[in-house]
């Protein structure tokens, strides 16, 4: 198959490479100096090898050749509209020409010998040479003032086989205007206007289309694509767009017009040093760059366009490759489904022996929390009521009797509060608070402080579960050790916030002695609070309890528990 496509192509080539020359010579007779020679000088000599890309205009009154480029490209034609200033500013020997690098020089029709005219051109006229004189402006700044004709001198990059006369070489960046102007000497008359514009030259001068593979009708879609008049199949225009989609397993082909001498370059990264060249057999035919079918569905790439002539322009284009059309594989279906059953079933099985191991050890690792839990709570009880005998205690010996009732009475509902409360695992936030109160207000009987709870707005503190008596030991740190008879306004600061799903707890007093474990023997109370949030945090899965304990001179010590994603 790729064969046949390949001495398609081969047979359109040649019969347009053909066609073409024909139509070229016919045009280069018709325009004169059919006998001109034009070679390019290299070092000083003429090489007979080298390309040479010039334009001849031979008119009866006035002839020149320009060398650097040859007559406007075939490309610039389409959709110029004579109208737009760019293109019909200049209707009188106008080029628009790609290239950045040209030059003018004046072929005289005739010159005069001994009195008698030596004719060049087949059918010459026009005004002596000798009285001739030129000027030269550059984007409108004259570059050359007027001077005689006859005081050029050849051109020494070029060799003609003739009397010429160099106008000089021009450099010309994109949308640069060279304007020519040739005059009589003595009448000041214009003979000739030489107006070269070098136009922003994109690689936009394509058809894009694209031939099935698979087709049954693969052999008149090829016609259709080689002939350019038969109806091609799906086109798109290179000027219309710079997006093309092709579909997947078919041959994209962009097919450029007529190049003539120059070149054209693609790369597939712009700042490639690895541009390709692709040029037609000559000037009249075309040049195709194709894409072929491996290219992979869903792939978007990128190619880069521009001419030889102006490779300071690059265009853009992306090319698509659809996805193909989805096809049911029946039999791989099948295969895969047996596959999977199997496997599924297989995990299913092993998934479920896994599980009941982890329940089974879920289920002892529970167990064995919360006998710890229970543990420490039987510890921490004994611990509130030999605390609260020592303040009946002390109370006792203050010798007055309806204050001492008072207060066992006091101490005996929270002692009940405590065991209620310390057999649970949680209870909520709203609850914890409440017995702490209790207790700071036993603790007034026997000791003048004072303090203040504050709860953040947000905060719903009957919705959130707290581990039981979590923060007492510290409220009794703070009353027993931080306090003593110097301190003036003894005063304790609950405060309750959150920041994001994180619960904060701060507790702080105005002591001034330190508690923290860095100063004082840790109390049983204290290593209780930590064993508890060890075994809280060994429970708990993405929570965690932490209590942090800083004591500052001249402030007092301010404990803080973070309960980290505990409002989730």
């Amino acid at each position: 198959m790729s064969k046949s496509i390949v001495l398609l192509l081969l047979i359109c080539v040649v019969y347009q490479s053909v066609s073409g020359r024909q139509k070229r010579k016919g045009q280069y007779l018709d325009r004169g100096f059919s006998n001109i020679s034009l070679k390019k000088r290299v070092a000083g000599k003429i090489c007979d090898s080298c390309q040479v890309d010039f334009a001849v205009d031979a008119e009866p009154d006035f002839s020149y050749v320009m060398t650097g480029s040859g007559f406007t490209p075939q490309r610039f034609c389409c959709g110029r509209n004579d109208s737009d200033p760019a293109f019909g500013k200049f209707r009188n020997a106008k080029h628009l020409i790609s290239a950045g690098l040209i030059g003018i020089t004046f072929l005289p029709n005739f010159l005069m010998e001994k009195g008698k005219r030596v004719r060049y051109f087949h059918s010459y006229g026009g005004t002596d040479y000798r009285k001739l004189e030129f000027s030269a402006k550059q984007n409108g700044k004259t570059i050359q003032s007027w001077i005689p004709i006859l005081e050029l001198q050849e051109d020494k990059d070029y060799s003609i086989d003739m009397p010429s006369f160099h106008a000089g070489t021009f450099n010309l960046h994109i949308n640069d205007t060279v304007e020519v102007t040739v005059r009589a000497i003595e009448t000041k008359k214009i003979v000739k206007t030489i107006t070269v514009i070098r136009v922003e030259d994109k690689a936009t001068n394509f058809v894009f289309y694209e031939l099935p593979m698979e087709s049954e009708d693969f052999s008149i879609n090829l016609q259709n694509i080689l002939n350019i008049n038969s109806g091609i199949p799906k086109t798109e225009q290179g000027r219309k767009s710079n997006i093309f989609e092709k579909d997947y397993g078919t041959i994209g082909i962009l097919r450029f017009g007529e190049l003539g001498n120059d070149e054209l370059q693609y790369a597939f990264e712009k700042n490639s040093d690895q541009w390709k060249s692709i040029e037609g057999l000559n000037g009249e035919n075309s040049a195709y760059i194709i894409f072929g079918a491996e290219l992979p569905e869903g792939k978007t790439q990128d190619i880069y366009l521009r001419y030889s002539s102006q490779p300071e322009t690059v265009h853009k284009i992306t090319m698509r490759v659809k996805q193909r059309p989805f096809q049911m594989p029946w039999r791989k279906v099948a295969v895969i489904s047996l596959l999977l059953v199997a496997v599924g079933g297989l995990w299913f099985y092993l998934r479920d022996r896994r599980s009941k191991r982890k329940l089974a050890a879920l289920k002892r690792k529970s167990e064995d929390t919360e006998a710890r839990l229970l543990l420490l709570s039987g510890q921490l009880n004994p611990h509130f009521l030999f605390n609260s005998l020592n303040a009946i205690q002390g109370t006792f010996n203050s010798r007055d009797p309806e204050r001492v009732n008072a207060y066992i009475g006091n101490v005996a509902g929270f002692m009940r509060d405590v065991m209620n409360n310390g057999r649970k695992e949680f209870i909520s936030l709203h609850e914890e608070l409440a017995l702490e109160t209790d207790y700071l207000k036993l603790e007034q009987e026997r000791m003048d402080f004072s303090y203040s709870i504050e709860i953040a707005p947000e905060i719903q503190a009957s919705m959130i579960d707290f581990p039981p008596l979590l923060l007492q030991p510290v409220l009794e740190n703070s009353i027993r050790h931080a306090f003593n008879r110097d301190l003036a306004s003894p005063v304790i600061y609950i405060r309750v916030f959150n920041e994001d799903n994180t619960l904060y707890v701060d507790i702080a007093d105005n002591g001034n002695a330190s508690w923290d474990s860095a100063a004082v023997h840790e109390g049983h109370g204290l290593s209780l609070i930590r064993k508890r949030m060890a075994v809280y945090n060994d429970k708990l899965e993405m929570m965690s309890i932490d209590m942090q304990i800083n004591y500052k001179e001249g402030t007092g010590t301010m404990t803080r528990f973070t309960l980290q994603n505990w409002l989730s």
